[in-house]
């Protein structure tokens, strides 16, 4: 499959500029969030990959299916997407606006990965670290993955700090085997 982010990063920073010019940034945010689910639908994700269909077509069909809830950048986006048969890139466009969003309010999106949810003093300890490196607006969201076997594991953007058994056990097996 192809890796779409080099193709959606230009419009992502194309509508943010705009939106930030308007300073409706958290808004189109929402919007773009909503298109993001909207395109991956099963019945638009199949109108999308339809080669019979016209692009200006299903642009007006998702229009018609957010109607009232997106505004005129988020419908222009669609159009210029329809014109240059870009559509597909609706679901990494949104990545690519969520994380110059996060950049630009100095926050990020950090996901907790934990065998078993932690105790209310430990949730809220975990959180203040986190809140403390990563800035008072960090978005923190607790994920229960019984694989990792204990401890926890923490995603922010890209990076992985891996401080779960399962990574413990994964690391000394890498040595092991060298």
């Amino acid at each position: 499959m192809i890796e779409l982010s080099p193709l959606a990063r230009p419009y992502a920073k194309a509508v943010f500029s705009a939106a930030l010019d308007a300073g409706t940034q958290t808004e189109v945010a929402e919007q773009l969030k909503l298109l993001s689910f909207v395109s991956q639908t099963n019945e638009v994700s199949s109108l999308i990959e339809d080669p019979e269909l016209s692009k200006e077509k299903i642009a007006k069909t998702i229009i018609d299916i957010t109607e009232g809830e997106i505004g005129e950048l988020a419908k222009k986006l669609l159009e210029l997407l329809a014109e240059n048969k870009r559509l597909n890139l609706i679901k990494a466009i949104n990545s690519s606006y969520q994380e110059l969003l996060e950049q630009h309010n100095k926050t990020s999106s950090i996901i907790v990965n934990v065998a078993n949810q932690p105790s209310d003093d430990n949730k809220k300890a975990i959180v203040e670290k986190l809140l403390a490196a990563h800035g008072e607006g960090s978005n923190i969201e607790f994920s229960e993955d019984p694989l990792i076997m204990g401890g926890l594991s923490i995603k922010i953007g890209d990076e992985t700090l891996d401080l779960s058994i399962r990574g413990k056990v994964k690391k000394l097996v890498n040595q092991l085997n060298f």
